[in-house]
């Protein structure tokens, strides 16, 4: 999935997809440190290592797509009274 743009505040680096990942998707994220003055640094200035294949995890979780039932019958049924 190719990243269409980054953000960083702080400590957090964002990455925003060209398209969502799904639940069943394994999500690894590498780095290439960049020559130059581009570079990702921690608070004291130190630059970033390059890095491949890291293990991300993500906020999706599988969508529920099993469909409501009400049960009207048994001791679980839905009562009016008693």
């Amino acid at each position: 999935i190719s990243v269409n743009s980054v953000a960083v505040s702080g400590k957090t680096v964002t990455l925003t997809l060209s398209r969502v990942v799904t639940s069943a998707e394994t999500v690894t994220v590498s780095y290439t440190k960049p020559t130059g003055d581009n570079v990702v640094q921690d608070t004291a200035g130190n630059d970033a290592v390059s890095f491949s294949n890291q293990a991300v995890t993500h906020g999706t979780t599988a969508a529920d797509t099993t469909p409501p039932v009400l049960i009207t019958t048994g001791d679980s049924g839905p009562k009016v009274t008693g």
